[in-house]
């Protein structure tokens, strides 16, 4: 049920920011955001249509709320996130 009301959500809305903008708002509801499988769901979802528009399509104007999607994914999706965890990986990853 989850997934597809995602699907439904993709398939009615214009336009990839305008889907974009539905799905965060559904995000904000109450009564969706206190189901945890599905808030995951979504928030990966919109973390990869923010990622698609700025990295594929070029969307510059849209890659401040891409970081913040990056920022979102890695809170909800990591139980035990710290800055200083952060911070240690980053450095892995640029050696």
């Amino acid at each position: 049920m989850r997934m597809e009301i995602i699907k439904l959500l993709k398939r009615t809305t214009r336009n990839r920011v305008e889907f974009i903008r539905d799905l965060v708002a559904l995000l904000q509801s109450r009564e969706l955001s206190s189901n945890e499988v599905f808030f995951k769901d979504a928030v990966d979802e919109l973390y990869r249509a923010l990622r698609e528009e700025v990295v594929e399509r070029g969307r510059k104007e849209l890659a401040d709320a891409y970081e913040k999607a990056v920022v979102l994914r890695a809170l909800v999706m990591e139980e035990d996130i710290l800055p200083e965890k952060l911070l240690y990986e980053i450095l892995e990853e640029l050696r």
